[in-house]
């Protein structure tokens, strides 16, 4: 039997308290000049009535300005949103700080003509066989909140967890995502541009109350590496203060526009108060790299034997 040094405990109590205080310093930082910021930013859209990056270009489709619903209405839902069964920790969770499978996902549906990038486009019946393998082979989906609890704070989750992204913010993560998710009892992670994207404010705002989680994807999904500071401190830090005010909730968790960031971008990420960031890199997503969380892309053709190929091979 190997003994336990005595002092362990507290030097990991003072590395946890260390941490929080050093995230409570950058968010005071951040906050300092969020303001004008936001400002500008607010303004731009208001300006342009929407804002470049990969998005649809039909109508106000702004995080900050978009109608509340699809059908025009501008009524909001007064139904109670219930909550997923997976959105709060659940008796059979154990505590867990291993690397965790964090799934890469853009849009369902079919693939329009001339379409730039047809391979992130995956078939519905693709996603449904995908959710219900997950589900069949143990794997439960959870929030990087969810994660970085248990990774930081003792916090617990299923034997089998995977994280579920998706990027951009484009309509069918509500329309034909969101539901088959919601049958397992699932939560998912929106890595939502603050500047134009497809989905409704209003559909953001149920996933939301359904126990989702809101990331920040930059304002205008641009390459950080090629900004200059102050640019790329608006799309990091501006983008975060948006979503955060639209939408009311929480934002911790940075997504890298098209994976793309050195070690500036990295600092600047760190230093807005972002407590977590993913790439693009194939990968398990692992405490030991927080700010460079590798992901597995989901392609177009995958189906449900191509994703458990890519999770085995990627060592979960």
């Amino acid at each position: 039997i190997v003994a336990t040094p005595p002092d362990l405990p507290e030097r990991i109590a003072r590395r946890r308290q260390e941490r929080r205080r050093q995230l409570v310093r950058r968010r005071r930082i951040a906050a300092g000049t969020v303001v004008s910021m936001v400002a500008v930013a607010v303004a731009a859209l208001l300006v342009t009535g929407s804002v470049g990056g990969g998005g649809s270009s039909k109508g106000d489709s702004s995080a900050a300005g978009r109608g509340a619903n699809p059908g025009g209405s501008g009524k909001q839902k007064t139904e109670k949103i219930s909550m997923v069964r997976n959105a709060t920790p659940q008796d059979d969770w154990a505590p867990y700080t291993g690397p965790v499978p964090m799934l890469m996902y853009h849009v369902l549906g079919d693939v329009p003509p001339g379409a730039a990038l047809p391979g992130l486009f995956v078939a519905d019946s693709e996603f449904s066989d995908q959710m219900k393998w997950l589900d069949d082979n143990g794997f439960q989906a959870v929030t990087m909140a969810q994660v970085m609890k248990a990774w930081e704070d003792g916090g617990t989750l299923p034997e089998k967890p995977v994280v579920l992204s998706f990027d951009d913010g484009y309509d069918t993560q509500y329309t034909d995502a969101y539901p088959v998710m919601k049958r397992h009892g699932w939560a998912g992670v929106l890595n939502l541009k603050a500047g134009e994207t497809d989905i409704y404010k209003s559909q953001v705002r149920e996933m939301l109350a359904s126990g989702w989680e809101l990331a920040s994807h930059t304002i205008t999904h641009p390459d950080l590496t090629t900004l200059d500071a102050a640019t790329m401190k608006r799309e990091i830090v501006a983008s975060r203060a948006i979503l955060e005010k639209e939408f009311g909730a929480t934002v911790d968790h940075f997504c890298y526009p098209a994976g793309a960031y050195d070690d500036a971008v990295i600092k600047a990420v760190e230093d807005a108060g972002y407590s977590s960031a993913s790439t693009v890199d194939e990968g398990l997503a692992s405490k030991d790299e927080l700010f460079t969380l590798k992901r597995i892309r989901v392609n177009r053709g995958d189906g449900a034997s191509g994703l458990a190929a890519s999770i085995s091979a990627a060592g979960a």
